[in-house]
């Protein structure tokens, strides 16, 4: 694993991870967060040992209830109507066209979650984007959040535990995958020593 993860210790990568999925439910600027990718990648690093995959899976799992639960009260209490922010600095810097994107969008979840909130909220745990909007969503709708919870804690607990134990599949495997590209690759340095041979031979003249 190259990239961010190097420069982290391994015990620091699930409180990382963490601060990462709060963000990306608990924060409008987490529907940019490549949340999912760097769940896979932990686990990953799970699967190689280096942290233990109970702690990652539960981690996630927590900080992605946790981002929700955030994202909820935040949009109770803006009461604006909208999904995203309409005052302060980055109200401002939205552009009009992107808001009523998004409040199109919502508008069709909110009557689809005011009507089955539980079912919706779980959905949305395994949507990029959904993550962040349907709190806000459910928010808006009336939901109280301890229903939402309902739907958004087994899903998330699903979520986390099959992204972080697919990764940790992947990572295990590594080292096997490895010894089996290096043993498949002898005799295929073989045959290439062989034809180099035989045809700098054939190309010598008689």
């Amino acid at each position: 694993m190259t990239g961010w993860f190097d420069a982290v210790p391994a015990h620091a990568l699930p409180a990382v991870v963490a601060l990462v999925l709060v963000a990306e439910s608990g924060l409008l600027i987490g529907m940019l967060l490549p949340a999912a990718s760097l769940v896979l990648g932990v686990g990953v690093l799970a699967g190689l040992g280096l942290v233990p995959v109970p702690v990652v899976a539960l981690a996630v799992a927590g900080a992605t209830v946790l981002g929700a639960a955030l994202g909820h009260r935040t949009a109770a209490r803006a009461d604006s109507g909208s999904s995203l922010p309409t005052d302060g600095r980055l109200g401002r810097l939205l552009p009009e066209r992107a808001r009523e994107t998004v409040d199109r969008s919502a508008l069709a979840w909110s009557g689809a979650i005011g009507r089955r909130p539980v079912r919706v909220a779980a959905m949305s745990q395994f949507v990029a984007g959904a993550r962040t909007l349907a709190p806000r969503v459910a928010a808006q709708a009336g939901v109280p959040l301890r229903v939402m919870l309902r739907g958004t804690i087994p899903a998330a607990l699903l979520w986390s535990w099959g992204l972080v134990g697919a990764g940790a599949v992947a990572g295990a495997a590594l080292p096997l995958l490895r010894c089996s590209v290096a043993a498949a690759g002898i005799p295929l340095v073989v045959a290439a020593t062989w034809l180099l041979l035989r045809r700098r031979a054939n190309a010598v003249p008689a």
